[in-house]
């Protein structure tokens, strides 16, 4: 399915957007590899790492210049990531149970991603610790 474009509010919906903005709305994760990917990324960081705001019902997890805030009691769920001088790169909104169907109100790709993908995934201690200390060894003449 191709995406289509919506707006301003579709009252009684499955999809009751309440802004005016545009937001692109999507069920293809063909269409939108790299979005979907960064959810996944997204929700594992916020999941391990991520904590309760004083008085606020969102999950934050901060790390490598990257702040990802995920709305768990929301409906639909919201899921934005904010990058270093403080602008948003990613805002998506999705129903729990239709999680292949996206809302895309934000999307900037850029160097973000791959620092998602760094913290989603970090190398093991003794693969960082390789690439630190170079190899200074001499083999001994037998």
């Amino acid at each position: 399915m191709l995406p289509v474009l919506i707006s301003a509010i579709m009252p009684g919906s499955k999809w009751d957007i309440r802004d005016s903005e545009m937001k692109t709305l999507t069920d293809d994760p063909d269409w939108a590899r790299d979005i979907y990917e960064a959810r996944v990324l997204a929700m594992m960081f916020v999941r391990k790492y991520g904590c309760a705001l004083q008085g606020s019902p969102c999950l934050q997890a901060s790390g490598n210049g990257l702040t990802v805030t995920f709305y768990p009691n929301r409906s639909p769920l919201l899921l934005t990531i904010d990058a270093p001088p403080g602008a948003r790169v990613l805002s998506l909104e999705w129903n729990d149970g239709d999680a292949w169907r996206v809302a895309i109100e934000t999307y900037h790709s850029g160097r973000w991603e791959s620092q998602l993908k760094a913290m989603a995934h970090p190398r093991p201690w003794l693969e960082r610790w390789r690439a630190l200390v170079p190899f200074t060894g001499s083999r001994g003449s037998g």
